[in-house]
């Protein structure tokens, strides 16, 4: 029970943060019984380190665990060094030691999930020997930007082509003047980065599938409209907006699992539609056909994805016949920025009657 707390405490941390900074978090993982990382989940971190933006202004909590295996004071001494690990990693790579603190007391072991369905118990064990570090700008910074995002992979294609000179405005600015609250402009973004919405034809009608969520679907934002259309066709591709995975995993964000019911609940409805499960991602080496999959161990990541959504919908009811799912790395990118590569489909291989 103690350590379960101290989940919920390091959750509600993360949350508190995210209010009042802008966050990032990645986490590192550890072989078992080693305080050193290895060489792959080294190029995962700098990857997502690359990707970081306004480093020297960073914040960093670093936080360490274990597994269950072991005795509190081992376990305790082992996220300790794994922490220190981090820690110097980080010192190397732009960040100073003034900006990081570091957690530890009280987080050597991690609680198991109980009745986890998904994961084996060394899998969960393999999962909790990690690292987290969460990189923040503080909120007093965060105010005087206009480009508010840690990540090159946020930006739009404006702010990525802005940024080149921004960042770097932004840095000298802050650090020239730290007590200052006054804004810093960028220089040319002036184009809306709101999406303009599709003007639907008058002859459009949709289907009206009552939900069980609580609290229910505001049926004028239906987030999956376009699966409701009495127009669908085989051969449309409905996108999975918001339906959010964990960085490099195959596990659906927890805040995700509304909208999957909410999937679930037009499909088990609309049961004359078969379709296909399309998992895809981004920013890999073209040496691989797909991304790691930190849940695997494999480079199988687009198709895991793929699969998770396949699963999470037969639980819900659906009819497994209807459906199958691949994975597609990135050889179906959209030709736009990165993240909007990172996604999931249904592709519409059939609708009864049609």
């Amino acid at each position: 029970m103690k350590f379960k707390i101290q989940i919920v405490s390091i959750f509600l941390f993360l949350t508190l943060v995210g209010k009042a900074q802008l966050t990032e978090t990645h986490s590192v993982y550890f072989d078992l019984d080693k305080d050193k990382f290895s060489f792959s989940e080294g190029k995962q971190l700098n990857s997502f380190f690359d990707d970081l933006l306004y480093k020297p202004l960073l914040d960093v909590k670093i936080l360490g665990y274990c597994d269950d295996r072991g005795s509190y004071e081992y376990n305790l001494d082992l996220s300790n060094r794994r922490v220190e690990t981090v820690s110097e990693w980080l010192q190397n790579h732009q960040i100073t030691i003034e900006n990081i603190s570091k957690t530890i007391e009280g987080r050597g072991e991690v609680a198991l999930e109980d009745g986890s369905e998904e994961l084996s118990i060394d899998d969960e064990r393999a999962q909790n020997r990690r690292v987290d570090v969460v990189f923040s700008l503080k909120q007093s910074i965060a105010n005087r930007i206009e480009i508010k995002k840690l990540d090159k992979n946020d930006l739009t294609e404006a702010e990525a082509e802005e940024i080149k000179t921004y960042e770097k405005k932004v840095i000298e600015t802050v650090l020239g003047q730290e007590e200052s609250s006054e804004s810093i402009p960028t220089s040319k973004i002036k184009e809306t980065t709101e999406e303009v919405p599709a003007v639907e034809s008058e002859e459009e009608e949709y289907l009206d599938i009552p939900t069980k969520l609580d609290p229910p679907v505001d049926n004028t934002q239906e987030p999956f409209k376009s699966l409701l259309s009495k127009n669908l066709k085989k051969g449309q591709i409905i996108r999975l907006e918001n339906i959010l995975f964990y960085k490099g995993r195959s596990t659906v964000l927890e805040e995700s699992q509304p909208l999957l019911d909410r999937v679930a609940e037009i499909l088990v409805a609309r049961d004359d539609i078969h379709f296909e499960i399309h998992g895809h991602v981004c920013c890999i080496n073209p040496v691989y056909k797909d991304a790691y999959n930190r849940d695997t161990k494999k480079s199988n990541l687009s198709f895991d994805r793929a699969k998770a959504i396949f699963q999470i919908l037969r639980k819900r009811g659906v009819n497994y016949s209807r459906m199958k799912y691949k994975g597609f790395g990135r050889k179906k990118p959209l030709g736009g920025i990165d993240k909007l590569d990172r996604r999931v489909e249904l592709y519409i291989t059939k609708i009864d009657n049609q």
